[in-house]
């Protein structure tokens, strides 16, 4: 009978199996689009990440945890959670116009965002109002460093603004280095690489969703 592997041995083994499955499961990554490639990017409808404010309909977020949102955070509406801030990659921007029922229902314009989390999964966000140039630093560097804004790594943080008619919050952007892993930057451009054949489609349709969401 052959000597039986000490408990030293298995825990090798496991993180050796575990290793591999996380190297096959980024691998995929790159390939992401297998399978989906007569899928219309306008068809994609990813969660949003809501920005709350005083006037926020609070029985509309529901965290896993039954701990409500403060003003001034961030909750996601597909994984039901809570930020304070949080790290993504903005992959695609489009200018549209909504009806902004507060003022006589004047057509005022909006930036909707579609980006990427850390875990690569897809979220949607809406900048309007003193939120619409919340990107413009992204835009500006992006284009001065002639790279796809993909690249850059983003923190989305809040500021609280004080005016005549009270306090709300706005999202900031914080633009940091590239991005210089092969297999990330692959998976990005493949993303957007597709969200932007499409552009002009895919922009209309999240302006629309947006619109019957007000």
């Amino acid at each position: 009978m052959g000597k039986l592997p000490n408990e030293e041995e298995i825990d090798k083994v496991l993180d050796e199996t575990k290793a591999l499955a996380t190297m096959t499961l980024e691998k995929l990554r790159v390939e992401a689009n297998l399978g989906m490639k007569k899928v219309d990017p306008a068809d994609i409808r990813p969660p949003q990440i809501l920005l709350v404010q005083k006037t926020s309909d609070l029985s509309q977020m529901q965290p896993k945890d039954g701990q409500s949102p403060n003003v001034g955070q961030f909750y996601h509406t597909g994984k039901q959670e809570i930020y304070d801030s949080f790290d993504c990659h903005i992959l695609f921007a489009a200018k549209s116009k909504f009806t902004n029922r507060l003022h006589n229902d004047e057509l005022w314009d909006q930036y909707v965002a579609l980006g990427v989390l850390e875990d690569q999964s897809l979220f949607r966000m809406i900048f309007r109002s003193t939120a619409l140039y919340c990107l413009s630093s992204l835009f500006t560097i992006a284009r001065s460093q002639r790279l796809p804004m993909f690249v850059f790594k983003i923190k989305i943080e809040t500021k609280k603004i004080d005016g005549e008619k009270g306090s709300w919050f706005v999202p900031v952007c914080r633009v940091g280095e590239p991005e210089e892993d092969p297999g990330k930057l692959e998976f990005l451009y493949s993303l957007t690489k597709d969200m932007d054949a499409q552009s002009e489609a895919f922009a209309e349709k999240l302006a629309k969703e947006e619109e019957n969401a007000t």
